[in-house]
């Protein structure tokens, strides 16, 4: 403890997109470059008026979707690098921008757990970490939240789902998830990075309900509009 706390003392961290120093992650005038969601609809993210709603594609098992910031560049960039470059420490950046604006909308107060989606052990070891997790750590203990992890996998390796179209995307997700921790009556966000049809937390979303939740959110960095 004291070994890390003179680390954050002599050695402060850095900003990912201007390398200066922030204690927050991203220093304010480079997450002042991310665009935001303009007028999102609290079901499923999108700006509204949508007419591509995901709700009405299949069997929509989210109580809403909160992805505050655009997935556009410079943002995109940064998650790119998080997930296929390394750069593990973005998550963190990541992690604590979504807390702020979640405390903001005070997104919080009706939640008492959150839960990171999982990577499938093979994709985990070919990248070393989950960015989903290192997104979520700093979102649960910003906002007092407590994390699960335990019991809450990836059963089935899943190709990639950025080239699949939506309906190809729901499918691909079948099966994908196991919750075998008992989880009677809890409110959970479930954290990602990017959401894009919702096709990946609506599928984990119907795992943890499955295991008793009492309702499910999606909190995520980015929507992809």
């Amino acid at each position: 403890m004291v070994y890390s706390q003179l680390i954050a003392r002599w050695l402060p961290a850095r900003c990912p997109g201007c390398a200066g120093p922030s204690a927050n992650g991203f220093c304010r005038g480079c997450a002042g470059d991310f665009a935001p969601v303009a007028c999102p609809c609290a079901r499923c993210g999108l700006s509204l008026p949508t007419v591509r709603c995901p709700r009405t594609s299949g069997r929509w098992w989210l109580d809403g979707i909160i992805a505050p910031l655009c997935y556009s560049q410079p943002l995109s960039a940064h998650i790119q690098a998080l997930k296929f470059g390394g750069a593990r420490s973005v998550g963190r950046a990541c992690g604590e921008l979504l807390a702020i604006r979640l405390a903001q909308l005070e997104a919080d107060r009706n939640i008492d757990a959150v839960v990171a989606v999982p990577l499938h052990r093979h994709r985990f070891l070919e990248r070393g970490y989950n960015q989903a997790l290192e997104i979520a750590r700093p979102v649960a203990a910003r906002l007092g939240i407590p994390l699960l992890m335990r019991g809450i996998s990836r059963a089935r390796a899943t190709p990639a789902q950025a080239t699949l179209t939506s309906g190809e995307r729901r499918s691909n997700l079948a099966g994908a998830f196991r919750v075998t921790r008992h989880c009677a009556g809890l409110r959970v966000a479930v954290v990602d990075d990017v959401i894009t049809t919702g096709a990946t937390v609506n599928a984990l979303a119907q795992e943890l309900l499955r295991a008793g939740a009492g309702c499910v959110t999606a909190w995520a960095v980015a929507r992809s509009l």
